[in-house]
């Protein structure tokens, strides 16, 4: 996983990439190190919806329950959407019913656009709704 914050509060992430630098420090960490901001942002995923994903084994899973459990005020607080670029049509629609699964999980939305610029367009009418 790859978190990139240097737009702050824009901050980009990817599941299938891995760090520039090269580290394999927790991405709890980077997480961490997002809500200690005490500031909202937004995520934007730019690899599409596809079933090309990472499946966690059970003790990730169980990991990542715990910190959602211990961090769900803030994440609930300061992430104020998670917002996936796909330009497929049909892979945008069939997501739909998976973005309430994800809202009820993390704590926030879970929005799908087409672009890139539209995921700019949103992120930022989202992070001024929220000022």
């Amino acid at each position: 996983m790859f978190i990139n914050a240097d737009q702050f509060p824009v901050v980009r992430l990817q599941f299938k990439a891995t760090p520039v630098d090269g580290s394999n420090s927790s991405p709890f960490a980077h997480f961490d190190a997002l809500l200690k901001r005490n500031q909202p942002f937004v995520f934007i995923n730019d690899e599409g919806l596809g079933n090309e994903r990472h499946e966690q084994s059970k003790d990730e899973m169980q990991a990542i329950v715990q910190w959602r459990k211990v961090n769900r005020v803030a994440l609930r607080t300061l992430v104020k959407a998670s917002i996936y670029i796909e330009p497929d049509t049909a892979n945008r629609i069939a997501a739909e019913d998976f973005a309430l699964t994800y809202e009820k999980f993390w704590g926030y939305r879970m929005l799908m656009v087409a672009d890139e610029q539209e995921a700019l367009v949103l992120a930022h009418k989202i992070l001024t709704d929220h000022n």
